[in-house]
C-alpha cells in the first residue's frame, strides 16, 4: 500500500538582518542530482496552505487605518482613511512595550482601537562604522535604558539596529525594541548576529540579554558588519584596534552567567570612558621700571601632582601668586614664604591652605613689618577652588566672556562698592595700591577674612584661569587684558605681552603673570 505524501514544506529562506522596510530573504537552494529522486514523475502542483492564515493582513482596513505593506513582526505602513501621510502601526496583541514607562529614547506612540501608532522620529540611521569614542557614547545611552527598564521589571530582548537613529534631540529609537518580564519565559526570536543565546532557547528573561544586545551592536558600530554565526571568540575581538574595547565587548557578549548586569556594565562604560584632564600652564615676572624698587617682591609658583591607573587616575595642580607689601620691609621675603607654604600645604581646603601660608609668612617675617597678597587656585581634576587674599586678582575666560573671579580687598574697590567712585577712576586712582588685607597682618584666623568660591568652578576644555599682580592689571586696560587672554593662541605669549604691556605704561611696579589652560 503506498504511504501517503504529505504537503511539500514551503520554500526555505534564510533570514537576514531585518531592515525598517521588512525581512530580506536569501533565495532557496538549487536543486541538486537528488532533485528528481523526491519529484519523480508527479506533476507539478501548487498545494493550498493547510492552515487559514491569521492576523491582519495588507489591504485590511483596522481601526480607521489603510494597512498598506506588511513590515514585519507585527508592524505595518498604514494611512489613516480619507488622507494623511504614511505612518508605521502595530496591529498585532497589545504589546508590552506599551506599558514601558516613557524615556527619552524610546519612540511615542497612541492607541487607536486595535492597533498603535508610532509617531515619526524624523531621524537618519547611523552611518557605520563608528568611531570608538562615539559608539561608546551610544552604548553608554543604550545602557541606561535597559537599567530604567530593569528597575521597571522588564529584559530587552530584542531590538532593530536600524532602529536606533540619530536626531537632532540626540539618539532615539524609531521603533520600540521587544521586551518581555523579568523571569518569565521570552518569546523566542531569531535575528543572526543579535539574538542573545538564551532568548533562541526561549529561556526565562534576564537583564542580561539587553547586555549581549548592546555588545552585538556596539560590534557592528565598529566595525560594520553582525557579528559572525561563530560568535565573539578572542581572536575576533582583538581584531578591534580601540583601547579597552576587546575587554567590554568580551564582558557583554560572554555566557549568560559570566556576562555584565546592566548595572555592571554602567560601572565598565564610565571606568573605559575615564580620561584624565589635561592642561597647559605658563608664566612670567618683571622688577618693572621704578628706580625706588631694587627688588621683585613678586612671587608665583606652582605645584603638579598626576596619578595614572585603571579607572582614570587624578590631577592635582595649584597656582598662586603673591605681591609683597610694597613700602614694607622685606616684601619679597613675606610672598616667598606665602607662595611655598600655599604650595606644599596639605589642608584639604584652600581657606585652611591661605592660613597656612599666613602662618609662614608671620614666622619668616620674624616680627618685621611687611605683608602680601595672595591669589591662588587648586585645581582637582576638572574642578576649580579659590583661596584669595588683597588684590592681587584671578580671571576666568570661557565661553568666549572673561571674568573677575576675585574681588579685591582694597579702598578704591571699597569706594566703588560703596558708590563713592566709579570703576573708570578707581582705575587711575593714586590710591589703587592701598590694600585693606594681606597676610602677616593677622595671627588668628579670621571668619569671611580669605574669599573662596561658594562651590567649584567645573572647567571644560578651552577654559583659562589667568592669575595676574596688581602691576599688570593695574597698567593693562580690561578690555586689552579681556582682548589678549581670550584671542592669543599661545600661552606663553599672554603673559609675555601683558609684561610687555606693563612696561610700555611705565611699569611703575612689579608686574607678574601666570595662565593656566584646560587644553582636553
Amino acid at each position: 500500500m503506498d504511504e501517503p505524501v504529505d504537503d511539500p514544506p514551503p520554500d526555505r529562506a534564510e533570514l537576514l538582518l531585518e531592515p525598517e522596510g521588512g525581512l530580506e530573504t536569501a533565495p532557496a537552494a538549487e536543486p541538486t542530482e537528488f532533485s528528481g529522486l523526491v519529484t519523480g514523475e508527479l506533476e507539478e502542483e501548487t498545494y493550498a496552505p493547510t492552515v487559514a492564515l491569521q492576523g491582519p493582513r495588507a489591504g485590511e482596513v483596522v481601526s480607521g487605518y489603510q494597512l498598506n505593506q506588511d513590515l514585519g513582526r507585527g508592524w505595518f505602513s498604514a494611512n489613516a482613511l480619507g488622507a494623511g501621510p504614511s505612518v508605521d502601526v502595530y496591529v498585532r496583541p497589545s504589546p508590552l512595550w506599551a506599558d514601558l514607562r516613557p524615556h527619552r529614547l524610546l519612540p511615542k506612540f497612541t492607541p487607536v482601537g486595535e492597533l498603535w501608532v508610532l509617531a515619526p522620529t524624523e531621524g537618519t540611521p547611523l552611518t557605520l562604522p563608528l568611531d570608538a569614542a562615539t559608539a561608546r557614547a551610544h552604548v553608554t545611552e543604550l545602557a541606561r535604558l535597559l537599567f530604567a527598564l530593569e528597575k521597571q521589571g522588564y529584559a530587552v530582548t530584542d531590538l532593530n539596529p536600524l532602529s536606533v537613529q540619530q536626531t537632532r534631540e540626540g539618539l532615539k529609537l524609531s521603533r520600540p525594541p521587544q521586551v518581555a518580564r523579568l523571569g518569565e519565559a521570552a518569546q523566542p526570536t531569531l535575528r543572526d548576529g543579535f539574538t542573545p543565546p538564551e532568548v533562541q532557547e526561549g529561556q526565562v528573561a534576564q537583564a542580561k540579554s539587553g547586555v549581549y544586545l548592546l555588545g552585538a551592536l556596539f560590534f557592528l558600530w565598529l566595525t560594520g558588519r553582525p557579528l559572525p554565526p561563530e560568535g565573539a571568540s578572542s581572536i575576533v575581538l582583538a581584531g578591534i584596534a580601540a583601547s579597552g574595547v576587546p575587554q567590554l565587548l568580551n564582558g557583554m557578549l560572554a555566557p549568560l552567567p559570566q556576562r555584565l548586569t546592566p548595572t555592571e556594565l554602567l560601572a565598565a562604560l564610565k571606568t573605559a570612558a575615564a580620561t584624565l584632564p589635561v592642561y597647559q600652564l605658563a608664566a612670567a615676572t618683571d622688577i618693572g621700571l621704578n628706580p625706588d624698587r631694587p627688588t621683585n617682591e613678586d612671587s608665583y609658583g606652582f605645584s603638579w601632582q598626576q596619578t595614572g591607573q585603571h579607572g582614570g587616575g587624578e590631577v592635582l595642580l595649584r597656582a598662586v601668586v603673591s605681591d609683597g607689601m610694597g613700602g614694607m620691609a622685606a616684601g619679597e621675603v613675606a610672598s616667598q614664604a606665602a607662595v611655598r607654604a600655599f604650595l606644599a600645604s596639605a589642608a584639604p581646603a584652600l581657606e585652611a591652605q591661605v592660613w597656612e601660608a599666613n602662618a609662614a609668612v608671620l614666622t619668616d617675617m620674624q616680627g618685621r613689618d611687611g605683608g602680601c597678597t595672595l591669589t591662588g587656585v587648586e585645581i582637582r581634576g576638572t574642578q576649580l577652588q579659590l583661596g584669595h587674599v588683597g588684590d592681587t586678582r584671578a580671571y576666568l575666560a570661557q565661553d568666549g566672556a572673561v571674568q573677575q573671579l576675585s574681588k579685591d580687598h582694597s579702598y578704591v574697590a571699597a569706594m566703588v562698592a560703596s558708590g563713592q567712585m566709579t570703576p573708570e577712576d578707581a582705575q587711575v586712582s593714586p590710591e589703587r595700591n592701598k590694600v585693606l588685607r594681606s597676610l602677616g597682618s593677622l595671627r588668628a584666623a579670621q571668619d569671611n577674612y580669605v574669599q573662596v568660591l561658594p562651590a567649584p568652578l567645573e572647567l571644560p576644555v578651552s577654559s583659562r584661569i589667568l592669575l595676574v599682580s596688581d602691576g599688570v592689571w593695574g597698567e593693562v586696560p580690561p578690555a586689552t587684558l579681556h582682548d589678549i587672554l581670550l584671542h592669543e593662541p599661545s600661552l606663553q605669549t599672554i603673559v609675555d605681552r601683558l609684561i610687555a604691556l606693563s612696561l610700555e605704561s611705565g611699569a611703575p611696579d612689579n608686574a607678574t603673570a601666570l595662565v593656566i589652560e584646560r587644553v582636553r
